[in-house]
C-alpha cells in the first residue's frame, strides 16, 4: 500500500546497504556475529513499542539500518589484525602472542586465533581504544619491546604486521654518544665522549724531552692543576637486549699513568639524579684495563631497569698529585650482563 512512499524507499535502501556491508564481512567476522544474540526494539504497526529477540545476521543487519538512520553511517567493526610473531629475519615463530588495548583507564588483551605457526589472527580489535601494545614469547627469544615502552596509535596498530624477538645473549656493550653532566678532564680534542670511545694511545717510555715519559693518541686526562679530583660523565647507547633480566653491570676503563707523581682514579656514575663514586685506585705506569661491578642500582638499592640503563650517565674521577706528568682514559664502556 506504500510501495512509492519515501520512507518505505529509504528503508529499502538501507537494507540494501546492510546486506551489502554483511556480505563483504571476512568469513572471521561473520562468524563472530553469528553467535551474537540481542534484543531489537520495534513498533509493529502504529501502537506501542514492542521487542524481538534477533541473531546472526538479522541482528547485524537490523542495527546497521538502525544506525543509518540514525547517523547516516554504517556500523563501525573491529578491525580485524593478522599479526605474525617472527624472529629478526622475519621468519614466523612458534609461541605466544598478545594484542592489548585499553579500556575505561585499563588494559585489555584481545581474544585471538592461531591461523598457522607464529601466525595470530585478532579480529576484534576496536576502533577509537588507543593506545594498543603487543607482547610475544618464544622458546629461546625475548620480546625486547616491553609493553610499558609501547604507545601504538590506531593508524600504527592497523599498519602492525610483524612482531619481532631476538634471540637471548649473556651480555650486552654500550658505548658513550655524548657528554654528560661533568666534563671536568681535559681532552687532547674538543668533545671529550670521542676520546673515550677508541683504544688508541701508546705510552712512550722517558726520554731528555719528556722525563716523565709522553701519551700520543686520544684521550682525556688530568694534570696536577687545578687542584683536586675532576670527573667526566658520559652519556651511552641505548642497549637493544635490556628487556631481558639484568643482572649487573660493569664499567671498563683503561686508564693510563706516566711516570710523574702519584694520584687516584675512580669510576662515576648518575642515576635517579644522584651522583655515586666507586672506590680509590692507586695506578703505576703505563696502561691498564680496570673495571667496576655494579650489581645492583646504588641510588635504589634494587636491581637495573632499562629505563634506567637507558638514562644512565657514567665516566671517570681522577685526582693528580703535584709535579708533572698526567693520569689519562683511553677509553671506556659499560657491559650488562643478562644470564
Amino acid at each position: 500500500m506504500h510501495a512509492t512512499s519515501r520512507k518505505v524507499k529509504r528503508q529499502r535502501e538501507y537494507l540494501t546497504l546492510a546486506s551489502q556491508h554483511y556480505a563483504h564481512l571476512t568469513p572471521s567476522q561473520k562468524a563472530i556475529t553469528r553467535h551474537q544474540i540481542e534484543e531489537v526494539e520495534f513498533i509493529p504497526s502504529h501502537g506501542k513499542t514492542d521487542t524481538k529477540i534477533l541473531l546472526g545476521r538479522q541482528l547485524f543487519i537490523a542495527k546497521e539500518m538502525r544506525s543509518l538512520e540514525t547517523t547516516q553511517k554504517q556500523l563501525v567493526l573491529p578491525y580485524e589484525l593478522c599479526i605474525i610473531l617472527a624472529d629478526e629475519n622475519l621468519n614466523p615463530l612458534e609461541g605466544e602472542l598478545w594484542l592489548f588495548c585499553t579500556v575505561s583507564g585499563e588494559w585489555f588483551h584481545l581474544p585471538k586465533d592461531e591461523i598457522a605457526g607464529g601466525n595470530w589472527l585478532f579480529s576484534q580489535v576496536p576502533p577509537g581504544y588507543a593506545p594498543y601494545r603487543v607482547y610475544g614469547e618464544a622458546e629461546g627469544y625475548f620480546d625486547p619491546e616491553l609493553p610499558e615502552h609501547q604507545a601504538m596509535s590506531e593508524d600504527e596498530i592497523r599498519a602492525y604486521r610483524y612482531h619481532k624477538l631476538l634471540l637471548l645473549v649473556e651480555s650486552e656493550i654500550i658505548y658513550p654518544n655524548g657528554e654528560g653532566d661533568l666534563s671536568e678532564l681535559k681532552t687532547t680534542n674538543e668533545l671529550h665522549w670521542v676520546m673515550v670511545l677508541s683504544e688508541d694511545t701508546i705510552l712512550y717510555p722517558p726520554d731528555e724531552t719528556y722525563p716523565w715519559g709522553h701519551f700520543e693518541g686520544n684521550y682525556v686526562f688530568k694534570t696536577w692543576y687545578p687542584w683536586g679530583e675532576g670527573a667526566d660523565l658520559y652519556t651511552f647507547t641505548n642497549p637493544l637486549y635490556a628487556a631481558q633480566h639484568i643482572y649487573h653491570l660493569t664499567i671498563h676503563y683503561l686508564i693510563g699513568k706516566d711516570a710523574g707523581p702519584g694520584g687516584h682514579i675512580r669510576t662515576i656514575l648518575k642515576t635517579h639524579g644522584q651522583t655515586h663514586y666507586g672506590d680509590y685506585f692507586l695506578p703505576s705506569y703505563g696502561l691498564i684495563w680496570m673495571e667496576k661491578d655494579y650489581p645492583l642500582n646504588p641510588a635504589t638499592g634494587k636491581e637495573w631497569t632499562k629505563h634506567e640503563v637507558n638514562s644512565l650517565q657514567a665516566g671517570i674521577a681522577m685526582d693528580k698529585e703535584g709535579g708533572l706528568g698526567r693520569f689519562i682514559c683511553d677509553r671506556t664502556y659499560i657491559e650488562l650482563h643478562y644470564l
